[in-house]
C-alpha cells in the first residue's frame, strides 16, 4: 500500500430496498468527478450478495438451506471462485451485469444469502481490500452503496482504512419505490391499469418482505442511524449535528431522478469541502 496517500473519505449510501440510493449514489459520483474534480471510487457492497447468489446457484445450492449455504461459504475453494466471480462481474458491461444480477429472483435470494454470517464476513473482507486499494491508487473519496453501513463504516475507519465522513440512510414509501422501478412513476396509482396495479402490488410485497428480513436478521440488521434528522427530498437538507453528518433521506415524493439526486450530490460536495 502507498501510505503516502491520505486516507480516502468514506460516504455511505445505506437504506431500504428500492429507495433510490443506487440512482443517487451514481449521480453523486458523476457530480464529484465532473463538477468537483474529485477522484472518486464507487463500491456497490450490495452487489456482492447478488454475485454470491449466482455462485451458490452454480454450485447447485438451495438458498433456502441455511446449512448448505454455510458449508458453501466455509469452503476455501468456493470463496476463491466467488472472489473471482466478483472480479468478472465488475469487468462486464452494464447490460451484461444487469441481466445477470438485477432480476427479482436474484434480489429476493440476495436477502437470504446476506442473512448468513459468513456472507457478511466475505463482503467485509472484500471491502477492507477495496478500501486499501483505493488509498493505494490515490482515490480521495469512496462512495459505498449497500446496507447496514453505519456499522461497516465505523469498522473500516477503526481499521485505519478511511475517514468515515458522512452517512446517508435512504427510505421510500413502498408503492412509490415499486412505481419507480416499474417505470410508472409519472402516473398516479389511480391512472394505472389493472395489470399494472397488480405488478405494483407484487413488487410492494417483495420490497416489504425484503426490508422486514433485513431488519430482523441476526447479523448486521438494517436500522436508521440514531438521532439522524429526516431529509425529505427534493428539499435542501436540515441541519445535522456532530462531526459526521448523518441523514435519513426520504425519497417518497413524486420527483424526477435529477430532482432526487442533485440536492444529495451538492450536500456531499459541501461536506467534503468542509472536511478538506
Amino acid at each position: 500500500m502507498n501510505t503516502n496517500n491520505p486516507l480516502p473519505k468514506l460516504i455511505t449510501f445505506d437504506g431500504e430496498a428500492r429507495s433510490g440510493k443506487g440512482t443517487v449514489v451514481q449521480a453523486t459520483k458523476d457530480y464529484l468527478r465532473d463538477y468537483e474534480g474529485r477522484n472518486t471510487m464507487l463500491i456497490d457492497a450490495g452487489q456482492v450478495f447478488r454475485v454470491l447468489v449466482v455462485a451458490v446457484s452454480r454450485g447447485a445450492i438451495d438458498v433456502d438451506d441455511a446449512a448448505a449455504l454455510d458449508a458453501f461459504l466455509a469452503d476455501e475453494i468456493n470463496v476463491r471462485e466467488s472472489v473471482q466471480l466478483v472480479k468478472d462481474v465488475y469487468r462486464m458491461s452494464k447490460d451484461e451485469r444487469d441481466a445477470l444480477l438485477y432480476t427479482n429472483e436474484i434480489g429476493v435470494n440476495s436477502a437470504k444469502v446476506g442473512a448468513r454470517p459468513l456472507s457478511q464476513s466475505f463482503k467485509d473482507d472484500l471491502l477492507r481490500k477495496w478500501l486499501g486499494d483505493a488509498r493505494d491508487e490515490g482515490f480521495e473519496v469512496v462512495l459505498l452503496d449497500g446496507r447496514t453501513l453505519e456499522e461497516v463504516g465505523t469498522m473500516l475507519e477503526s481499521a485505519g482504512l478511511c475517514e468515515f465522513t458522512m452517512g446517508l440512510y435512504f427510505v421510500c414509501e413502498s408503492a412509490m419505490g415499486a412505481r419507480r422501478t416499474l417505470g410508472f412513476a409519472s402516473r398516479s396509482l389511480d391512472e394505472l391499469k389493472g395489470d399494472e396495479i397488480a405488478k405494483v402490488d407484487e413488487l410492494v410485497t417483495q420490497i416489504d418482505e425484503r426490508n422486514d428480513k433485513d431488519r430482523l436478521r441476526d447479523v448486521q440488521p438494517i436500522h436508521r442511524p440514531m438521532g439522524a434528522p429526516v431529509w425529505e427530498l427534493p428539499d435542501e437538507p436540515p441541519v445535522s449535528s456532530g462531526d459526521r453528518p448523518m441523514y435519513v433521506v426520504d425519497t417518497s415524493a413524486d420527483m424526477t431522478r435529477e430532482a432526487m439526486s442533485a440536492p444529495v450530490a451538492r450536500e456531499v460536495a459541501r461536506v467534503l469541502s468542509v472536511t478538506d
